[in-house]
């Protein structure tokens, strides 16, 4: 027979272990800053679409101060530009993403859910949704269609988002934000947003050449555990 005063110990025990592991999830509020100006344009035709993009590394993420992160956890993240920055209207859709990596980053897809939100001089100048999948980077990005994807002014910004897929944790050392404008390229019409989506994941491949660019400054970092 089993023994009741030996089993409801143990059975307390699992529950504690239990309850301590779904508490490992982290919530990170960063801070991070990038000159306005030191952007990296390109463009390329790709099938019957143009693209054209602009990437900025940012500050706040260094190597001696890196944060690893994994799948359950949450990053708010506020990013400051030293001056006001337009995105420019494109004829069919605008994206737009921040995007976080690091060394080794574990395979397979990543997937989030979020919001980002701009702002000039304070006041908020529009809220977009968030999240999308990709490999070798956390990216949170939006996208805005007709007829909201005119120019945009803003000198921060704000990306809230809960890593829902992530196959293991990873070491985050450098941050960036990225705009492209799609547009026909005279042969044909822009892709649907299953297609563009695609698109998103090499674009994001560019933060691994900016990783080593590293700017002065440091970023403020508040851990809270949740």
């Amino acid at each position: 027979m089993f023994n009741l005063r030996l089993i409801t110990p143990a059975l307390a025990a699992a529950s504690f272990l239990l309850a301590a592991g779904a508490s490992q999830a982290a919530t990170y509020d960063i801070s991070l800053t990038g000159i306005a100006t030191a952007g990296s344009y390109s463009s390329q035709d790709i099938g019957p679409t143009h693209y054209d993009q602009w990437v900025l590394s940012l500050s706040g993420l260094e190597l001696i101060d890196p944060i690893t992160v994994q799948q359950g956890d949450t990053i708010n993240a506020t990013i400051t530009l030293d001056q006001a920055f337009t995105i420019p209207g494109s004829v069919s859709l605008t994206s737009f993403g921040f995007f976080l990596g690091g060394p080794g980053f574990p395979p397979g897809d990543t997937g989030f859910s979020g919001t980002t939100a701009f702002f000039l001089a304070g006041s908020p100048v529009i809220d977009g949704g968030g999240g999308t999948g990709t490999t070798g980077q956390l990216a949170n990005t939006v996208v805005f269609f007709p007829p909201n994807n005119g120019p945009l002014t803003f000198d921060s910004l704000t990306s809230s988002f809960s890593i829902d897929e992530l196959s293991g944790p990873v070491t985050l050392d450098y941050g960036l934000i990225s705009y492209t404008l799609f547009s026909p390229n005279g042969s044909g019409a822009v892709p649907e947003p299953a297609t563009w989506g695609l698109m998103l994941v090499g674009f994001g491949g560019l933060g691994a050449m900016l990783r080593m660019r590293r700017r002065l400054g440091a970023g403020v970092w508040a851990i809270a555990r949740t």
